[in-house]
């Protein structure tokens, strides 16, 4: 079947139309013309790339020779100005879609790195040719395919990462087996500036104190901790025990004029870079001299950082016992002593502190889900004047600002590309209190 691609999906896909229908093919975009099967879903079809007979002006080489393989870089062989425009495209097609909002938006705030962005890895162990090597998933799937080195990696965790398994080979370590629950499962490393901190996740294994001298000899590695996941499935979470074997027991970021500790199990985003703007951008909107602010999934606290010098008190919430952990030394490693942190669900907690107090301002950062039903009607509920939503997903945020408009307005909408290569992509939404 011969087919015209008009479009790019939420997921990167190439949309073309066949009787009325669309028709979702990996692996193409916009203006390229493709020969594809077709196979009929109902309300749609799914297309598999036969072959491209027709390239897009935008198109280039594609610099990872595992793409098409792995499928998360659905963007790469992209000129990246034409990546920027098509996010801005499906961030105002999920508004529209979603939550009725028409208005034009600014162009998307372009990633100072398009590639070596990413501060942190966390890979798959498998064996290959009798070797252990780190792998990624093929999109939406459990399979893993070995990656040599990854281009949207930090080039020192990529370093590090390779040096690891070196040493692990040289010791001559097995990969995971489920039936005997022993062997090296993920590798995850995670460094900002000159200091990398690398987690081994295994089986029920004790590494031994050789294996440990020689990985602490890495450059730049100062901290090094084991997990133990046995679990048959979810082989991607990181447990949440973990021993430290060698270094420091936490690693330091640094942010405009704030220095944040991480331990290994903290959120933090992966573009820090474009974190920093994006966190300067969202408290802008909160006034100097503001009374009480909240800022709900704060995780370490650094946007409540930002807020310290803006606010009389800054309330942050957060559900990880960890994160609300580093979230208070930061606040004292930072002198900002108008902070306090609450380890709680977010719907509860800012009904439980409206029920007593009074908040000016809410931030939330919620998760690729959106804020739950609760949460929402406490809001509309409530008389929080400005809320600041920023968002990893524009369906969900699209949904919540359907339901959020019966009080609020919108005011100002901006996006951000926080993950160059993929359709993901950041949004701030400004909103305020109709009456």
């Amino acid at each position: 079947m011969k087919l015209n691609v008009k479009k790019t999906g939420i997921n990167g896909e190439g949309i073309a139309y066949f009787k009325r229908k669309p028709v979702f093919i990996e692996g193409c975009f916009p203006g390229e013309t493709v020969e594809c099967t077709l196979e009929d879903q109902g309300r749609y079809f799914k297309g598999k790339l036969v072959r491209i007979l027709k390239k897009s002006p935008d198109r280039i080489s594609c610099v990872c020779p595992y793409q098409k393989e792995c499928g998360g870089c659905a963007l790469l062989p992209l000129e990246y100005q034409k990546q920027l425009e098509i996010k801005k495209e499906l961030l105002m097609e999920a508004l529209h879609k979603y939550a009725g909002f028409k208005q034009k938006i600014d162009d998307i705030v372009p990633s100072e790195k398009s590639l070596s962005y990413r501060n942190r890895s966390n890979m798959p162990v498998i064996e290959e040719d009798g070797k252990l090597v780190s792998a990624m998933y093929r999109s939406g799937s459990n399979h893993p395919i070995p990656i040599e080195q990854c281009p949207v990696h930090d080039t020192t965790v990529e370093r590090i990462r390779s040096d690891i398994l070196q040493i692990m080979n040289r010791h001559h370590y097995s990969v995971y087996s489920q039936s005997e629950k022993k062997g090296i499962r993920q590798l995850a490393v995670r460094g900002f500036h000159n200091e990398f901190q690398a987690v081994i996740i295994t089986g029920n294994d004790e590494l031994d104190q050789e294996t440990v001298d020689d990985l602490s000899k890495i450059q730049n590695l100062v901290s090094i901790y084991q997990g133990i996941n046995t679990q048959k499935d979810p082989i991607r979470m990181m447990p949440e025990k973990l021993k430290r074997l060698y270094g420091k027991e936490k690693i330091t970021v640094r942010m405009d004029d704030y220095s944040l500790s991480l331990s290994p199990q903290a959120f933090f985003q992966l573009n820090r870079d474009q974190a920093e703007r994006i966190y300067k951008d969202a408290v802008s909107f909160v006034p100097e001299g503001s009374g009480r602010v909240v800022e709900a999934y704060c995780g370490i606290g650094t946007i409540s950082l930002y807020l310290s010098g803006k606010a009389e008190e800054v309330i942050g919430i957060e559900l990880e016992k960890e994160a609300v952990k580093d979230a208070t030394e930061n606040a004292e490693r930072n002198g900002c002593h108008n902070l306090r942190f609450l380890c709680s669900d977010a719907s509860r907690a800012i009904r439980k502190l409206l029920e007593k107090q009074k908040a000016d301002m809410l931030i939330v950062d919620p998760p690729r889900t959106g804020l739950d039903q609760d949460l929402i009607e406490t809001l509309l509920q409530s008389k929080i004047k400005r809320l600041v939503y920023i968002s990893c997903n524009p369906a969900t945020l699209g949904k919540d600002l359907n339901l959020l408009q019966k009080k609020y307005m919108i005011n100002s909408v901006k996006g951000y590309d926080i993950f160059p290569n993929t359709p993901l992509i950041e949004t701030i939404v400004c909103l305020d209190r109709k009456c």
